[in-house]
């Protein structure tokens, strides 16, 4: 006999279930709760962006294997990882993990996120001994066109993704001679360009095209000669 155990529950007094069903659906709640179309197309959307995803993953495959023996000898070339999830500060997301090396001391990946209601961004991520490396060479070519667009994380982690003042800094207004101690304290580096979804440019966007850019863009900071 398979024996139950009624779930225990606290029972609110009458006045706390008068309070709760006192207040009142808002005209947009209401609205919102009715509205069906944005639940029934979101598998679609995010499926749309996975496939972007593989062959943005096949375009850096291609462009990046060539160069292999000038790349940290630890970069993983061949695993990818697409990961999603349904509540990053409440938003659902989709991220690709290409190329990586993810260990205890060492991280170096390229991490595009497409995050809902948000934007598309590719990131350059680095963390490890050669972190002062990176960013010397960094700072000896933030002035370029390259680097016009691309943005710098200043949060205390390189998780942070939230684009704003606080988290982010346009690399070409970086003050130079504090720049490489502050990276150096945080003890990463993540560069990033993003692509809102407000951008009149996005509807025709070639997700492929504007990755490896972005990595051919940036690499020359983390290849040897």
């Amino acid at each position: 006999m398979i024996n139950l155990i009624p779930w225990k529950y606290e029972i609110m007094n009458s006045k706390s279930v008068d309070d709760i069903e006192s207040l009142s659906w808002s005209e947009k709640e209401l609205k919102l709760v009715k509205h069906v179309e944005l639940f029934q197309c979101k598998p679609a959307i995010l499926q749309k962006a996975e496939n972007r995803f593989g062959a943005l993953q096949k375009g850096l495959e291609k462009e990046i294997i060539p160069l292999a023996t000038y790349l940290p000898k630890n970069l993983d070339l061949v695993k990818n990882q697409i990961a999603r999830g349904e509540n990053h500060n409440g938003f659902p997301f989709l991220s690709l993990d290409y190329p990586q090396n993810f260990s205890k001391t060492e991280m170096f990946t390229m991490r595009t996120l497409f995050w809902w209601g948000h934007y598309l961004g590719f990131s350059l991520i680095l963390k490890g001994e050669r972190l002062a490396i990176y960013s010397q060479r960094l700072l000896e070519n933030y002035k370029t066109k390259h680097f016009q667009d691309i943005f710098v994380c200043l949060a205390p982690t390189p998780w942070e993704w939230e684009l704003n003042e606080k988290n982010y800094s346009l690399v070409s207004k970086v003050n130079a001679r504090e720049f490489q101690k502050t990276i150096l304290e945080l003890g990463y580096l993540k560069l990033m360009r993003v692509v809102t979804f407000t951008d009149e440019n996005f509807i025709s966007l070639n997700w492929t095209q504007t990755g490896v850019q972005f990595w051919k863009d940036l690499a020359s900071i983390t290849m040897d000669n």
